[in-house]
């Protein structure tokens, strides 16, 4: 019998700590400059290749509403496969991020939920992590179903 762990990647944009559970990340790949694409949203930097197959780039700092990213050393992409919000698949997405943390496995008993009236609905819960008051990301739920048709027609764009 097997026990889901319930293990998340932490990383930082600007002074916030955020985390996705490992299922979801494919990758983290060290910031090489995306190919900006036309006519995109804010927050899609561009494309860039990954496994022979071109992936869009999205700025999680705007995507939030908290600024750009602003590149450094540190500065990585991580590749999310993600379940498209209008259910007709899976879609892998690069998420530019300051900086990769750590994994850490939760503890149940220690995650939070958070009033809806003071969340975007992509955030699951809070978790105290010593120190770090750490924001659980719910992956599936960052691109809405309209973010998801504007990211299809850019790629399609660029196909």
């Amino acid at each position: 019998m097997s026990q889901e762990v319930n293990a998340y990647l932490t990383f930082s944009i600007g002074d916030n700590l955020f985390g996705i559970h490992v299922e979801k990340v494919i990758e983290i790949k060290e910031y090489t400059q995306p190919k900006a694409v036309p006519e995109s949203m804010a927050y899609v930097k561009g494309v860039t290749d990954h496994r022979e197959q071109i992936i869009p780039v999205v700025d999680a700092a705007a995507k939030f509403n908290l600024g750009q990213i602003e590149i450094t050393p540190q500065s990585c992409i991580v590749v999310l496969d993600i379940n498209k919000a209008d259910g007709s698949g899976i879609m892998s997405v690069g998420v530019l991020v300051d900086n990769v943390s750590d994994v850490f496995e939760a503890d149940e008993s220690k995650l939070r939920a958070i009033d809806n009236d003071y969340k975007p609905g992509y955030i699951l819960s809070s978790y105290q992590n010593n120190d770090d008051l750490i924001m659980i990301l719910n992956a599936d739920k960052i691109f809405s179903e309209t973010d998801i048709i504007s990211i299809g027609e850019i790629m399609n764009a660029v196909k």
